[in-house]
């Protein structure tokens, strides 16, 4: 056994086996540094509302249906506490926020919860969570930060208006905007406000973010493009109605949903309408999001349908019949659809066909989406109830 360890049965000297062990121990190192390395990139993900960056509603792979019900969470039991923003899956937490201002970690495997944190005031957006920080903005105008390990506030930032809009995140940047039409760009860090911008009426979903710059939309009827470096405001254009939804970002055009039951697509620079939908029963507002993957725009409306529609033509290839209006915006994950109906289901869809794969019953309304991630399904109703679905 010591003439193969010592290297005399491979024939070397003292000096070889040294050089030897020194090699394997600089290719052990090397492989340490790697997985260190990729765990610190996998906790440095952001995660936020329609996945965040380009905000196109694309979740990691999971199994099909049928699912079963792991866990239910309620944010209150004494008083109800809806939620009116999608949950979102961190590793092995899911944040939530609710209408009475509380932000909610709950374990992902057992659905207990880990920490409460109490912002004094309501909650209507996602939480964005990225280097071990949550952001989030109140209904009071408040932007908070706080520990994504146990609740800590970490600093606030007051807007001066209510918040509707999620955050979206550039680098150390993250971005939102306010009910005054402030469009807010701030440190990650300590909340410095780097600078700001301005829309003419207020702005309810999150920027979407390519090509460094944040593409926001609100009730101005206006698609406007910031610089994140300098906060120079790039272009500015009639979207012909009001945007309730964020602007899904492709390589080659943005898509957003307005009222008047109309889904527009533009060129990224803003100069030409490149398609414009309008196969909506009754002009119903696009109130939801659209979502985006393999060439096929997912958009709920308050026709009471889902839309899908062809990204590159306009051309409607389905639409999916529920029994209350869609105002939550879809997610896309392994080429199924999984929506939520104010009409008190949650719905998977084919993606292509639009045929009904499977659906939940929840306790209320659904009007905010879903988060997969860890190989479930998690969302909420607007009586507060959240609910875990997997295999």
């Amino acid at each position: 056994m010591w003439a193969l360890l010592s290297g005399r049965s491979f024939g070397l000297g003292k000096r070889s086996f040294a050089a030897l062990v020194g090699q394997a121990d600089l290719r052990i190192g090397r492989v340490i540094v790697a997985i260190c390395l990729l765990a610190t990139s996998a906790s440095a993900q952001p995660f936020g509302y329609q996945g965040t960056g380009p905000l196109l509603g694309v979740a990691p792979d999971i199994a099909p249906p049928p699912y079963e019900l792991k866990w239910t969470y309620k944010t209150n039991e004494a008083e109800r506490a809806g939620v009116e923003s999608a949950p979102v899956i961190a590793g092995d937490t899911v944040f939530v926020a609710d209408s009475r201002g509380v932000l909610h970690a709950i374990e992902l495997a057992s659905g207990k919860v880990r920490w409460k944190y109490d912002s004094g005031d309501a909650f209507a957006t996602t939480p964005l969570v990225a280097d071990g920080k949550v952001f989030l903005g109140d209904l009071s105008g408040v932007f908070h930060a706080v520990s994504a390990k146990d609740g800590t506030k970490l600093w606030t930032v007051d807007t001066e208006s209510s918040i509707h809009a999620s955050a979206n995140i550039a680098g150390s940047r993250i971005l939102f905007a306010n009910d005054a039409s402030d469009l807010i760009c701030v440190e990650a860090s300590d909340g410095k406000i780097v600078w700001k911008g301005k829309g003419e009426d207020r702005i309810n979903a999150a920027p979407s973010i390519g090509g460094g710059l944040a593409y926001f939309s609100g009730c101005d009827a206006q698609l406007r493009a910031f610089d994140i470096q300098t906060g120079q405001q790039k272009f500015a254009v009639e979207i012909g109605a009001l945007a309730p939804g964020s602007p899904a970002l492709l390589a080659d055009r943005v898509i957003i949903g307005t009222d008047g039951g109309r889904v527009i697509a533009l060129s990224p620079d803003g100069k030409k309408t490149l398609w414009t939908y309008e196969q909506v029963d009754s002009q119903g507002m696009v109130y939801a999001s659209p979502s985006v993957a393999d060439d096929i725009v997912v958009v709920g409306v308050r026709d009471r349908q889902v839309h899908a529609i062809d990204a590159a033509t306009g051309k409607r290839l389905w639409a999916f019949k529920t029994r209350g209006d869609v105002d939550a915006p879809a997610v896309i994950s392994a080429g199924r659809v999984y929506v939520g109906s104010k009409d008190r289901k949650f719905y998977v869809l084919n993606l292509k066909t639009g045929a009904l794969l499977w659906e939940f019953s929840a306790g209320r309304g659904i009007e905010a989406g879903a988060a997969i991630g860890g190989g479930v399904i998690v969302f909420a109703d607007s009586a507060g109830n959240v609910f875990c679905l997997g295999k």
